[in-house]
């Protein structure tokens, strides 16, 4: 094994009572995210309380499993026997029932994928239908933008943007309550942010930060340009900042619905097909 996070290792943990590490059946060590977003499902179609995020939980099919943290049980878990990744709103279940689902070949280790294409029921077609709009990734939940003079033009592009869709294959924030963006421009290569004409205004900007490989504008490294009427132009702010927030980990023991195995169980089901908890919480 070349590294430690590799599913199905036998871990042996220190016991002080016995003088010695035991096994425990329970512990698991994996590489995944620890968390993923889902967007774009949208009205009027059917489905969309899946929209939202879903911390990692354990392992499901000696896979990462994910669930909302919000109660409402809705899981993305791992079906070895199609190879497929699953969003069951029911849970994490043993079972081949789904809301929604996404062919894992292509090295699709975990569902965070952009890439990845999901199909979604519709109860009017009796069927499983391809949503393009609908995608998963990992990317932080929030970005704060900081620094930006009170007393300058365009001061207002500071605050918290909230993660709500993917434009140009890359994640979108919005003010909450506003018309505030930040989007990205692949044309120019650019995070933009766009506090009027939203996720439709082209090359137009309020501010700017060349993203240089910048999966998400969060990125403390990112020179922000910021348009100023006087100079007829963007001119580099380096006060104002651009922060990554993420979700916390969540507190399974106070989540409505979620229980933790006991070591009987574990031991009943090594290969973790019914959703093992992942140590350290």
């Amino acid at each position: 094994v070349r590294h430690p996070g590799v599913p199905g290792l036998t871990w042996h943990v220190w016991d002080s009572a016995k003088g010695r590490h035991s096994v425990d059946t329970c512990l698991q060590s994996l590489i995944a995210p620890a968390v993923i977003e889902l967007v774009g499902r949208e009205p009027p179609k059917e489905n969309l309380s899946m929209n939202g995020s879903y911390h990692i939980y354990g392992l499901h099919a000696n896979r990462p499993a994910y669930v909302k943290a919000d109660g409402s049980g809705h899981a993305i878990r791992y079906w070895p026997r199609e190879d497929r990744w699953l969003i069951d709103l029911e849970g994490l279940r043993d079972v081949d029932v789904c809301n929604a689902y996404a062919e894992a070949a292509g090295g699709h280790e975990h569902p965070g994928d952009l890439k990845i294409v999901w199909h979604i029921w519709e109860t009017s077609r009796g069927r499983h239908l391809t949503d393009p709009s609908v995608r998963t990734l990992t990317a932080p939940h929030w970005v704060r933008i900081v620094g930006r003079d009170p007393h300058k033009e365009n001061s207002s592009i500071n605050g918290d943007y909230e993660l709500v869709n993917v434009v140009e294959g890359k994640a979108a924030y919005k003010k909450e309550g506003g018309n505030h963006v930040i989007r990205y421009w692949p044309s120019e290569d650019r995070w933009i942010v766009d506090l009027e004409a939203g996720f439709h205004g082209g090359d137009v900007a309020n501010a700017y930060a060349d993203a240089k490989g910048a999966e998400h504008p969060g990125n403390c490294e990112l020179v922000w340009h910021v348009w100023e009427t006087a100079r007829g132009r963007h001119v580099a702010d380096e006060d104002c900042i651009a922060e990554a927030v993420w979700l916390s980990t969540p507190d399974w023991s106070k989540v409505p619905g979620i229980t933790r195995r006991t070591p009987q169980e574990a031991a009943k089901d090594p290969d973790g097909s019914l959703g093992d908890r992942v140590r350290g919480d």
